[in-house]
């Protein structure tokens, strides 16, 4: 009895054994044939395949990890998380499963959960510029400003040719007061650009400090305004493609097709365009105004809708007492982002400057209605525009 019972168990395991084995074979076929889908361009075919194979193997955590990447692409974030925390739940090693859902936490802005998500994916071995670059990103939003420093070195020394990591760094050095090193992040993406572009126009590298704009590649679109006469650049082929960047930038780029640019590419113009406006800036509390406006001048040549490049320029020809130019500036920036309350506080003061007091006090009342906390800064920056006023000749 007890033989037959032994026998009986056996049988019962290798028959589990066996259709273990044919389950984990048909989930995987089933992947494949998902990837094959994809591959013909079928995204609901594709995670229509996932779908089985998680059916026919219910804990396969790989299957959960690329549907979760599907409806990402399809833009169901919600699903692609539960996927993602199916996956980790049935495997809590996965460290490529912590790398997305890091991902899809920073595009949800839940900041603690993917830094969180990223400690757990480098702390397993998924090391790549990417996650080090995303985790620069949260540290420096939370005020570690060491730690991104640290992780930005990283992620340069993975991949240099970023230059989204290297404004990162330099931000990251500012925070730490070290403007040296930020100034020398910028003007080394600039240089890069500047020689690239020189290569193209072949007239060498352009001087950091041009005083006019000078860019070959992109289409210079929207009103320019120089101390010195720009001319625009001549277009090269007929097909743009628009780009998009965190600081809500735009930049009209040629290229032969844009079907092969790859995300360094797409992110390449507006992170140039930033860091002109970055250097602008830095060269405007330094007092080097020529600078500043040449700086400012090419991000808007690059980039003819930052709002912030409008504004700091604005303050720059205010500065100059070029208060027409100023107003102009500060109108457009406001036109590109309105309600921007920072922008209408240096709106107000040019009018103050202009003797529209009028004016100016509409653009503070707007601000304090908005921000009722901003009241210290407003009284400063009216008295401070008047005993400007005031010296004035």
């Amino acid at each position: 009895m007890k033989n037959k019972t032994s026998i009986t168990l056996c049988c019962l395991v290798v028959l589990l054994i066996c259709q273990t084995g044919l389950a984990q074979r048909s989930a995987e076929s089933y992947v494949k044939k998902s990837q094959e889908r994809l591959k013909d361009r079928d995204l609901d075919g594709a995670i229509s395949e996932l779908d089985k194979a998680i059916s026919v193997k219910p804990d396969f955590a790989e299957a959960y990890v690329q549907r979760s990447r599907l409806y990402m692409m399809r833009g169901e974030l919600p699903t692609a998380l539960a996927d993602l925390d199916k996956a980790l739940l049935i495997n809590p090693e996965m460290p490529q499963a912590y790398a997305d859902r890091g991902r899809l936490r920073l595009f949800t802005n839940n900041s603690s959960g993917a830094l969180s998500d990223f400690d757990n994916a480098i702390a397993r071995g998924y090391r790549t510029d990417e996650v080090y670059g995303f985790r620069a990103q949260l540290k420096l939003m939370s005020d570690d400003a060491a730690g991104a420093l640290t992780d930005y070195n990283v992620a340069i020394s993975m991949k240099p040719s970023r230059i989204s990591y290297q404004l990162g760094r330099a931000a990251a050095r500012s925070r730490s007061g070290d403007d040296a090193g930020a100034l020398a992040d910028y003007t080394s993406v600039i240089d890069a650009f500047e020689e690239r572009e020189g290569r193209r126009s072949g007239k060498g590298k352009a001087p950091s400090k041009a005083s006019a704009p000078d860019i070959v590649s992109p289409i210079i679109k929207g009103e320019e305004r120089t101390s010195t006469k720009a001319s625009a650049a001549p277009e090269r082929g007929d097909k743009t493609v628009t780009v998009t960047s965190r600081i809500e930038a735009v930049a009209t780029i040629n290229v032969e097709d844009e079907s092969t640019m790859t995300g360094e590419q797409m992110e390449y113009l507006p992170n140039v365009a930033a860091a002109y406006l970055n250097r602008g800036q830095y060269y405007d509390k330094k007092g080097d105004t020529d600078a500043a406006l040449a700086d400012l001048n090419k991000s808007i040549a690059i980039d003819s809708n930052s709002f912030l490049a409008y504004s700091a320029r604005g303050e720059v020809w205010r500065k100059r007492g070029e208060l027409a130019a100023s107003l102009a500036d500060l109108n457009k920036s406001l036109e590109l982002q309105p309600g921007n309350s920072l922008t209408y506080l240096e709106r107000a003061a040019t009018l103050l400057l202009m003797g529209k007091d009028a004016e100016a006090e509409k653009d503070f009342s707007r601000i304090l209605a908005d921000n009722p906390a901003y009241k210290t800064m407003v009284d400063q920056r009216r008295e401070e525009a008047k005993a400007q006023r005031a010296k004035t000749p």
